[in-house]
């Protein structure tokens, strides 16, 4: 199936966050590189209403948001215009998530490949692997802090 016939397929919720998805990537490209994490993470939380308590995903229909919403940050950084690495993706899907007041954070891991040190960003929901599409973060010793975007 072509790409466009695969859009053609999607629902207007999914549609919509495609398209916010991949204007997103580039902004948060851009202000990753002026801005630190915290820094850019604080700033997105104080402009981002909230309406409810955060979330647990424990509940079905959030996890299968959180899940979807996943999806479509993958597609848009994967097939648009702007190809996000793993950070920008997971601060898009980060972002999206406290929108939608789904409970997220976004956990860093390393390892060394051949001599060289290899980072990775990912986002979790009560400690499962959200925007996993390319390389599984298994592979990543995971570090202890989370970036959870509170601001401290």
């Amino acid at each position: 199936m072509s790409s466009w016939a695969k859009l053609r397929t999607l629902s207007f919720q999914e549609t919509r966050l495609l398209a916010v998805s991949t204007m997103l990537l580039p902004m948060n490209a851009i202000a990753l590189r002026f801005f630190s994490l915290r820094r850019w993470q604080s700033f997105l939380s104080h402009r981002t209403p909230v309406k409810q308590p955060q979330e647990s995903c424990l509940n079905k229909s959030a996890l299968s948001a959180a899940r979807e919403t996943a999806r479509m940050v993958r597609v848009a950084s994967s097939r648009g215009p702007y190809r996000g690495n793993c950070l920008q993706e997971s601060v898009t899907l980060w972002w999206l998530l406290r929108r939608k007041s789904i409970d997220s954070q976004i956990r860093f891991g390393a390892r060394k490949d051949g001599g060289k040190l290899k980072a990775h960003a990912w986002v979790e929901v009560d400690g499962y692997a959200l925007n996993e599409g390319r390389s599984s973060h298994h592979e990543f010793k995971s570090c202890e802090r989370s970036a959870t975007g509170t601001g401290n």
